[in-house]
């Protein structure tokens, strides 16, 4: 799947989830559903780092670039080396590997939940940062950013570097104001390790979306699936579709978007009511 669809998929299954435990009477505060699901959405774009090409790979330019390149090569021979006669696409390099598996889901999880075990909201509003400068880059244009920057500081935007700037600049300033947020409503002392569910959930919905697409994803590697560790699995053939097609843009998106429209009302329509009286 494409970006945009990977960043609402992992928000809007953790906004399901919330939904779900509320549903079956477990209580969940606005912060952890807001914050959580902005790690899953950003979370949802990091198993592409291995692509050259894609979001998460553009979003400090070079230096992003460089990364992915190194990711994707060391992950096509690692590929190569622990299977040699698996099936690749030409031109394919190391994406679709290594980080569309669960174990780096689960590996993904278990940093994440560490980090806001033991560093408590520090840690976590850095997760929390950096997943939205992640997703805002999937959800808004560049254009769309360096606007946001214009209207904020009028007349400053001029030529095509300085929008790249400016755009970037609008990435931070989105980062920045959710990660105040959270240190400005997180309970003095509250155990942060959760943001290691939403982190693993959205690295795992990435990999789950891929694998509904036509050439699937090796989701339970090291596992060997017809003598192949590396063999991609995925739902039955005819329902699977192209990544960014048609069945994506006009029928995965609106329905995801609507599931998390009713599920973000149903758990912070009634928080809203009370707030506001």
């Amino acid at each position: 799947m494409m970006g945009k669809s990977h960043a609402l998929s992992g928000a809007v299954g953790w906004l399901g989830g919330c939904a779900g435990l509320v549903a079956a009477g477990h209580p969940v505060a606005p912060l952890s559903i807001v914050a959580g699901a902005a790690v899953a959405s950003g979370f949802a774009l990091l198993p592409d780092i291995d692509h050259p090409s894609s979001t998460v790979s553009r979003t400090l330019g070079p230096i992003t670039r460089l990364i992915s390149q190194g990711v994707s090569a060391g992950a096509a021979a690692f590929g190569k080396a622990t299977c040699d006669h698996c099936e690749r696409r030409p031109g394919q390099g190391g994406h679709r590997l290594v980080t569309h598996t669960v174990p780096f889901a689960i590996l993904v999880f278990l940093l994440t939940a560490l980090a806001g075990r033991y560093g408590g909201v520090t840690a976590s509003i850095v997760i929390v940062g950096f997943a939205v400068w992640l997703a805002t880059h999937s959800a808004l244009r560049s254009h769309t950013r360096a606007e946001i920057v214009d209207a904020l500081i009028p007349g400053q935007v001029r030529g095509k570097r300085a929008r790249k700037f400016t755009a970037a600049l609008g990435s931070i300033i989105a980062a920045t104001a959710i990660a105040f947020a959270v240190h400005h409503f997180a309970e003095p002392g509250a155990s942060w390790w959760w943001v290691g569910i939403a982190a693993g959930w959205g690295t795992l919905a990435h990999t789950l979306g891929d694998s509904i697409t036509h050439w699937g994803s090796p989701l339970f590697w090291p596992a060997r699936i017809r003598g192949c560790t590396w063999r991609t699995v995925g739902t039955p053939k005819w329902m699977r579709f192209r990544a960014g097609g048609p069945v994506e843009r006009w029928l995965m998106v609106p329905g995801m978007a609507l599931i998390g429209l009713g599920a973000a009302y149903l758990l912070l329509a009634p928080v809203a009511r009370g707030y506001f009286g």
